[in-house]
């Protein structure tokens, strides 16, 4: 039977790209920001962030601390993608989600497994003759045109195992390119190709966001499905993104790494639904690969605050490996 060696899960941002002498640059960017939510699922201006931290997060803000944190999380990142590469899986089971890249309001799945025989990479435009930190940002999801091959044998066994368990999954053989944050697997974190699996959840966008108690379960059962798997595959699971964005609320973070090492399913569920909005809803994605995960033990690589303003703007960087 197929068996489950290695999880992991990283951040992606313009944190885990861009040089350290341009976070300041980043944080300029959030005071014309209209879409930051706060751990209520508030809106929340620049101004306003910036009232309520008071002076605290300034001590943060300097060239010193970007650069240790920068250091960080890059080391975090290396780590991952050796632990990846020692384990050497014969294939990789992707917990991912789409950002209004190929999925959009007229047909947005709550979740979908993609089973072509290969996912296309497509690398984001760049302005011509581009500065580091648009060179870095634009190519952190790829940088090269490529295809890359799909366990659809899988794929297949994993769509009617789910369907039997009663999930309602959706199904595709065609997308015109994969999202930035499978572009992000291979361009950070697998260093050797192998076939994947790519699960795509609605983590981003109400109304048909799955609850973090239905991801927990969704993976919890895909493990259920590949135990039953009859071959001999080791696979590894892998999950980016997150964790609180635009706004870094430590304590939500914490809580929900937390709660995955402790295998805790009543806190997960707990978790403000209206937290996991936009692009903080990918922890939904560590989520769901902490419950596929949840027979191997969390190790927390690290958690970088990322502020990159004085208003306490950034990401929440959590890095993790289930080994």
């Amino acid at each position: 039977m197929a068996s489950i060696v290695l999880g992991v899960a990283a951040s992606r941002s313009p944190l885990t790209a861009a040089p350290p002498e341009y976070w300041a640059q980043l944080g300029e960017r959030d005071k014309r920001n209209a879409r930051m939510r706060d751990g209520t699922g508030a809106l929340r201006t620049y101004d306003e962030l910036l009232a309520r931290v008071g002076p605290a997060i300034a001590a943060e803000i300097t060239p010193e601390a970007f650069r240790q944190k920068s250091q960080r999380v890059q080391r975090a990142l290396d780590t991952i993608a050796d632990r990846l590469e020692q384990a050497a899986p014969d294939i990789v089971v992707v917990m991912g989600d789409d950002e209004e890249e190929y999925l959009h309001a007229d047909n947005r799945p709550g979740i979908l497994l993609y089973r072509g025989e290969t996912f296309h990479n497509t690398p984001r435009p760049l302005p011509p003759n581009p500065d580091a930190l648009a060179y870095a940002t634009g190519t952190q999801w790829g940088d090269h045109e490529a295809d890359y091959p799909v366990a659809v044998d899988l794929c297949n066994y994993l769509a009617d195992y789910l369907i039997n368990a009663e999930f309602d999954l959706s199904d595709s053989t065609k997308m015109e390119a994969m999202p930035h944050g499978f572009g992000f697997l291979y361009k950070r974190m697998l260093r050797t190709v192998a076939p994947i699996v790519p699960f795509i959840i609605n983590v981003h966008y109400p109304p048909n966001q799955p609850t973090p108690k239905r991801c927990y379960d969704f993976g919890r059962t895909v493990r259920k499905a590949l135990e039953t798997w009859d071959s001999p595959a080791r696979i590894a699971v892998v999950a980016n993104g997150g964790l609180s964005v635009f706004i870094v609320e430590q304590e939500l973070d914490k809580r929900a790494l937390t709660a995955m090492k402790n295998r805790d399913v009543v806190t997960i569920s707990q978790l403000p639904r209206a937290w996991m909005q936009g692009s903080t809803g990918e922890v939904l994605c560590w989520i769901t690969a902490a419950g596929a995960l949840g027979h191997l033990d969390m190790e927390i690589l690290d958690y970088v605050p990322g502020y990159r303003s004085p208003a306490g703007t950034g990401s929440g960087l959590g890095f993790a490996v289930w080994s």
